[in-house]
């Protein structure tokens, strides 16, 4: 063969084998490279590149995950791909603290600051709130606890501003009677009484039109009944209560007279309501009726 047939046949020898090198991937023929290895670096997209390329990719990706080698299964959590994976949530949620059923919620040790309990009704909804938000114990306990004390707060300042409202209207009522105030307050508690209105009855009435106009709405009512009896005075034209002075004299008339002294220290009720009514009067102190 001519010399320059046998160096054409080199060149061509030479180039179909740097054809093969080129075709043939770069781990071709690599110690311990198996399918499950090129599979890897196929996702990774690692299979097409150099080999210096792929070995600071595979770094990176190592380094990164250095940080979680090592740390204990009970730390590590698996998020669910799926949002609507319920159980997957369910399961990522309970190692979180969540327990596994409401009633497991603690709330006994969570008191206002007077020392009373939470109302059961409001730590059954309390209970069935953290649960349906998938709340931690601790989490769901100190919820309720800023609760409480939010709650104690805004009871505090309604009966500051209550007792405010109140002293307001007393002072009022007390401005409107004058000196009569402990004889009408006395007919209007007999009024009440009279009716079988209980204490408590009263006080919600304060509560909703104002204690002054409950007041003067049973003294008048008392008026009509007959209750101002022990208190009127018959010495005016125009009637009224008794003042302080009349009341004192009425009282020595009665103590002189031997008759109504006995029946009264023998426990007449009626002479023991107008002898009560006449101190009344005298101290200018009211006070419920018996």
């Amino acid at each position: 063969m001519p010399p320059d047939q046998q160096q054409q046949g080199q060149q061509q020898g030479q180039q179909q084998q740097g054809q093969q090198q080129q075709q043939a991937p770069w781990y071709q023929g690599v110690a311990g490279v198996d399918e499950t290895v090129v599979g890897h670096w196929k996702a990774k997209g690692w299979d097409t590149k150099q080999p210096a390329e792929v070995a600071v990719e595979a770094t990176r990706a190592w380094k990164e995950a250095e940080k979680f080698v090592g740390a204990p299964a009970a730390q590590l959590l698996r998020v669910p791909k799926d949002a609507a994976d319920e159980a997957g949530w369910n399961a990522v949620w309970q190692r979180l603290g969540k327990p596994a059923d409401a009633k497991q919620y603690d709330f006994s040790d969570i008191k206002f600051t007077d020392g009373t309990a939470i109302d059961d009704t409001f730590a059954e909804s309390m209970r069935a709130a953290a649960f349906r938000l998938h709340l931690p114990k601790d989490t769901a306990s100190a919820l309720v606890r800023e609760v409480t004390k939010y709650m104690d707060s805004a009871d505090t300042a309604e009966i500051a501003e209550r007792t405010a409202k109140l002293t307001e209207q007393k002072a009022a009522l007390k401005k409107n009677w004058g000196p009569n105030e402990a004889a009408n307050l006395f007919i209007a508690q007999r009024a009440a009484a009279a009716l079988g209105v209980p204490p408590e009855t009263v006080s919600a009435l304060e509560g909703v039109i104002g204690y002054d106009k409950v007041m003067e709405m049973f003294r008048m009512i008392g008026s009509k009944i007959g209750e101002d009896k022990f208190v009127s005075s018959t010495g005016r034209p125009s009637g009224g209560v008794m003042t302080r002075e009349e009341a004192i004299a009425k009282k020595q008339d009665l103590m002189t007279n031997a008759e109504w002294r006995k029946s009264y220290l023998a426990g007449d009720k009626a002479k023991f309501r107008e002898m009560q009514a006449l101190e009344i009067i005298i101290s200018g102190v009211s006070q419920q009726a018996a």
